[in-house]
């Protein structure tokens, strides 16, 4: 019966995401072609001529009309689906409480990422590729610094976990492999779902173990203890390290084909240039369609990394059959589809499915594949 469920809500997840962008590049294409951004650049213009007002004034029309276009959907996906399934606890009021900091946190981090993006085609034409990628690097290790600290208490209430045996016990395990933590902490996150989760978090002065309270109340130590094993894997394997070097050659290739393929948009839409404010629905289509090429690669790269970790949870704990319940136990909560066709599990899946890594760790056996 759970199997059929998670398969059901699986499958209305795989529409909604393609529905999404499917449509998100229509949009674009649509905002560009039918003269949508035109109108909006005129409208900033004849406010002011200051350029990061105009770029200020065009993102707040164009992210307004592209938030209403898909509300419907993101109301589906984030509300009556959850709620349709039982996984959201949210209320309605809470929704839109955790809706308004979202938009808001996103407004700021899209209006410095497109202010510096137009500031760095405008003041080195010819190496632009370089700089973004040195810019977008440099962003994606701020985020992960401050997020522990300073994002995730935005929309969770975090503390320090009360129970003394648990803490020594996990921090205790985080110095036997080498990773130095500054404390494991409560994550609230009962009060909006039933879904589980573990990490730790952050860089350097920030890295903290992070439990969420659906985690610590339905697991046993053992199982928390396994649980973050797997997470000390990614950090043992230098996965982030990986991860931030193939960040950095992916972020040049994506930008320098939009180098590349630009020149044939900016002349169809009769742009002066990659610089041109105007282009900008054509800058997120090309950016979208490099990174859908892209993500087979990315996700089969993110499922070798798990399966690294699950080896490392199971070896480290030495109780793979703990490490199976643990998985089997977030795959339920979290209603996983347990065994998806390889396809779906190739395109949509940066985790190895649910009932492989159950098997694997059973089996206690390396996985190649």
């Amino acid at each position: 019966r759970m199997d059929t469920t998670a398969r059901h809500y699986a499958r209305i997840r795989y529409r909604l995401l393609l529905l999404e962008l499917g449509g998100w590049i229509g949009f674009l294409l649509a905002f560009q072609g039918l003269g949508g951004s035109h109108a909006a650049l005129r409208a900033v213009a004849f406010l002011t001529a200051m350029e990061w007002l105009r770029i200020a004034g065009y993102l707040a029309i164009f992210g307004l009309l592209s938030y209403l276009v898909f509300l419907p959907l993101h109301l589906y996906g984030s509300w009556f689906l959850e709620h349709r399934f039982g996984l959201s606890r949210l209320t309605w009021a809470g929704w839109w409480i955790r809706e308004g900091k979202r938009v808001a946190i996103s407004a700021v981090f899209w209006l410095f990422l497109v202010e510096g993006w137009y500031a760095i085609l405008q003041a080195a034409p010819a190496t632009w590729t370089v700089w973004a990628t040195i810019g977008w690097v440099g962003i994606s290790v701020v985020l992960a610094r401050i997020f522990p600290t300073v994002l995730l208490p935005i929309f969770y209430k975090t503390q320090p976990i009360t129970d003394q045996s648990l803490t020594r016990r996990v921090l205790a395990l985080c110095e036997r492999v080498g990773l130095r933590s500054l404390g494991a902490f409560r994550v609230n996150l009962g009060v909006e779902t039933r879904k589980a989760n573990a990490a730790l978090a952050g860089l350097g002065r920030s890295r903290r173990v992070l439990f969420s309270d659906t985690l610590l109340d339905h697991f046993t130590p053992d199982e928390i203890e396994t649980v973050l094993a797997h997470e000390l894997g990614h950090q043992r394997h230098r996965h982030i390290t990986k991860l931030l070097i193939l960040n950095t050659i992916g972020s040049w290739v994506a930008f320098s084909l939009i180098d590349l393929t630009s020149r044939w948009w900016v002349g169809r839409f009769h742009l002066s240039g990659l610089t041109d404010l105007e282009g900008f629905p054509m800058l997120l289509c090309s950016l979208a369609v490099i990174g859908l090429l892209g993500w087979p690669l990315q996700h089969a790269i993110s499922r070798a990394f798990e399966w690294q970790a699950d080896r490392f949870a199971v070896t480290v704990t030495k109780a793979p059959a703990v490490f199976a319940n643990a998985l089997r136990k977030l795959g339920d909560l979290n209603l996983a589809d347990p065994d998806p066709p390889r396809w779906v599990e190739w395109l949509f899946y940066d985790h190895p499915a649910i009932m492989k890594r159950i098997r694997a760790a059973e089996q206690h056996v390396p996985h190649h594949r």
